[in-house]
């Protein structure tokens, strides 16, 4: 099937953007000032009651990550902001990397975040599913080749109904948007409550791999007796962003009907041989 024209005006419009994005960052030094102030201002949210607001932001923002149709929100760029903001109060007060890790009170707080974004991703995901529930109708009036295609990796995903739990699960536990899987899963009608508790317990670990980040990044500097810094972590959540549309453009545009049809006939043809 040929990839239609406005999905390729889209996506590489993104990619253009993206990359316009981190070529400033890494060459122009008063718009990396500027993206890391925006960072810092954000480090204060989760001191105190500011708690709250920071459970939150991280509810409003996966939700809004998984409600999203047609392009994923950068929702690891506010988790990252989140979690950073904790980890620093504990570097602040005085303590090493590998103390902060130590405390208790430190992973309540990340995974408080962890938990009230996995809910919000569950939320956000009925989005998706119910623009397929809808959109099934559509195909059938327009016969559009893009929601037929989705439609066909849907029925993909369903061809061993055992493992599409499985498969929901895995798919939530990528950096992928959420509506690449729920959409067709919507259109062939497929349980919602099927989909709700592989999906949360997906992105709970999705999120919760988000939230370390930071650590990651600090342990990498600690280990190398590098001071810890968000140039890093900017570039990183940049080049994964670019790596999410790829594989959501792929998925979008390869002929899954086609492929479906190919290995229906496979199977019939072996069952026939036998």
């Amino acid at each position: 099937m040929p990839v239609p024209k406005k999905l390729i005006i889209v996506f590489t419009s993104f990619y253009v953007i993206i990359i316009i994005y981190i070529l400033l960052f890494l060459f122009i030094p008063d718009f990396q000032d500027v993206v890391i102030q925006l960072r810092e201002n954000l480090t204060n949210i989760t001191e105190g009651s500011n708690y709250l607001w920071a459970l939150l932001i991280s509810l409003v923002i996966c939700f809004l990550g998984s409600a999203s149709i047609g392009f994923p929100i950068p929702f690891p760029f506010v988790l990252f902001s989140l979690s950073n903001s904790i980890l620093f109060r504990y570097l602040d007060a005085g303590f090493s990397i590998n103390e902060t890790l130590l405390f208790g009170g430190f992973w309540l707080e990340i995974i408080g975040i962890t938990l009230v974004g996995g809910i919000g991703s569950a939320l956000g995901e009925f989005t998706g599913y119910a623009v397929g529930y809808g959109a099934k109708k559509v195909s059938e009036e327009r016969n559009s080749e893009v929601f037929n295609n989705i439609d066909g990796f849907g029925k993909l995903i369903l061809e061993n109904p055992k493992r599409t739990p499985l498969y929901i699960f895995l798919f939530a536990l990528t950096p992928l948007p959420d509506d690449i899987l729920f959409l067709p899963l919507g259109m062939i009608k497929y349980p919602f409550w099927k989909c709700i508790i592989p999906g949360w317990l997906g992105k709970n670990f999705t999120i919760l791999f988000y939230c370390c980040w930071p650590i990651f990044i600090a342990l990498g500097f600690s280990n190398q007796g590098i001071q810890s810094n968000n140039n890093s972590a900017i570039i990183t959540e940049a080049i994964l962003l670019l790596v999410t549309l790829a594989i959501m453009m792929f998925i979008m545009s390869f002929n899954w009907t086609k492929l479906l049809k190919k290995r229906i006939k496979k199977r019939e043809s072996s069952t026939e041989n036998r």
